[in-house]
């Protein structure tokens, strides 16, 4: 029964990062408006965001055991 309420409140959780830290990415990158910046920066801002949310999700599969 444990492992069961284990196994839910840790998909939850993960859920529960996930959204934090995509809110956190979109409120760093909030405020700047894009027509302001090049296309390379708006490309490199785009590529950095992806970068960091598969980064948390490597971390992620890396913390489960």
């Amino acid at each position: 029964m444990d492992r069961i309420v284990s196994m839910i409140l840790n998909r939850l959780l993960r859920r529960t990062v996930m959204r934090g830290v995509d809110a956190g990415i979109n409120m760093a990158t909030r405020g700047r408006g894009e027509e302001d910046l090049s296309p390379d920066q708006q490309q490199a801002g785009r590529q950095t965001a992806q970068r960091a949310r598969q980064m948390t999700r490597l971390a992620q599969r890396f913390t489960r055991f």
